[in-house]
């Protein structure tokens, strides 16, 4: 049973076997894609570490600015 013309193109429709194919086929493919942002709980730790680090560092720094230049 063909269900496609010369060219590729599904003639049936929803109901074409290539068609479901080729759409299973791009579906995984994009679910491989992105794999890598499954949990969002991982950028917004890593954003809350960030944060923390950057207080750290500007607190330290007005702090030795203190000590040499504070009255």
């Amino acid at each position: 049973m063909n269900c496609c013309n010369d060219i590729g193109t599904c003639t049936q429709g929803r109901d074409c076997p290539i068609r479901k194919q080729r759409a299973q086929e791009a579906n995984e493919a994009f679910m491989k894609l992105h794999r890598g942002a499954d949990d969002p709980y991982d950028d917004f730790a890593a954003s809350v570490k960030g944060l923390i680090a950057l207080v750290c560092v500007a607190t330290g720094v007005a702090m030795i600015a203190f000590a040499f230049w504070g009255k």
